[in-house]
């Protein structure tokens, strides 16, 4: 709790966002243990038990502890999603084990198959496969239902995904939360199933049972592959619409972000106290983490934070000319 305080008087967040969906424990602990060393203060995991022990042995490899937040979500939360494939209808292509930035999906036996624990839900092979030989499965437990058995870990803060129409199910949820979860809470919005005025209304109603949420504003949802200002732009323009709304809690954004998303903002006068990245900040550094000796070889080693520093070195740069 202390060190999101910190972050949080400090006004400049840098956030790896590991996927709320994603249990992959040699990735999530070698993501940890790089961006720890490269100057990210906060990381989002996944809210299961195993995921956190990944995550803090990562960050105890590097010497360097970030705040913890972990994931829950409503019903239809696309983040806790996983796919499924139809292999009497998949013709074997194979494009969407090579789109999939998770290397989730793979062929065995003449199949193809899903493995559950690298998949984060973000349907790019769904979105591509011309056989609509993949469907999605939602793997949903209630918030308090998946935080319960985690409340003794050291954690930070709890970040609700807040992908619902039905703003009462979205305060009501968030309440929930609350009576078990004294700290703090951030809560993840994007704009598939709201208009602009439904999200400010939402918004202004979760700081009336809260007046210190965070606030992530989800441009697009794990889109974050490239590096470039289109990708990053509909989450700033989100951002733009809530400090428009004069709401001013803790902003990050998140949903494309990439090593632009700073200074994007910067030059559209928009407000922000930090950056969660996820895709783009998983995809640059990947090629190095996912060798076996990683650890052993120092050359793997260096090269991988030095893309960390760099990625948050541009970020700060434009996070400070926004005070």
């Amino acid at each position: 709790m202390e060190k999101i305080k910190k972050i949080i008087k400090s006004d400049k967040c840098l956030k790896l966002i590991c996927a709320a969906g994603n249990e992959n424990l040699k990735e999530i602990e070698r993501l940890c243990f790089v961006y720890a060393k490269a100057g990210f203060n906060m990381v989002d995991l996944c809210a299961k038990s195993e995921v956190i022990k990944a995550a803090k042995k990562g960050m105890q490899l590097a010497g360097i502890n970030m705040a913890i937040c972990l994931s829950v979500g409503l019903k239809d939360d696309i983040h806790l999603s996983k796919v499924i494939i139809n292999n009497q209808k998949c013709n074997k292509c194979k494009q969407c084990i090579n789109v999939c930035e998770q290397d989730a999906l793979y062929e065995e036996n003449g199949k193809i198959l899903t493995d559950e624990k690298k998949c984060i839900g973000c349907m790019k092979c769904l979105e591509i496969c011309a056989d609509n030989a993949i469907i999605s499965e939602h793997k949903y437990k209630s918030p308090c239902e998946m935080l319960l058995p985690l409340l003794s870990y050291d954690i930070d803060c709890v970040e609700f995904h807040c992908s619902s129409a039905n703003q009462n199910e979205i305060t009501d949820a968030f309440c929930r939360i609350k009576s078990i979860y004294n700290g703090l809470i951030s809560i993840c919005l994007d704009r598939s199933k709201m208009g602009d005025e439904q999200i400010i209304s939402v918004i202004k109603k979760i700081i009336e049972i809260d007046e210190n949420v965070i606030i992530q504003a989800d441009g697009k949802p794990m889109s974050g592959g490239k590096d470039d200002f289109n990708s990053t732009i509909q989450t700033v323009a989100f951002s733009q619409l809530i400090r428009n709304a004069g709401i001013d809690n803790f902003l990050l954004l998140s949903g494309g972000t990439n090593s632009k998303s700073s200074q994007l903002a910067s030059l559209c006068s928009v407000k922000i106290d930090g950056v969660a990245l996820g895709s783009y900040a998983r995809k640059i550094i990947k090629e190095y983490i996912s060798k076996e000796d990683f650890y052993e070889n120092p050359q793997l080693i260096d090269l991988a934070v030095n893309k960390a520093k760099n990625l948050a070195n541009e970020i700060m740069q434009f996070l400070i000319l926004s005070e």
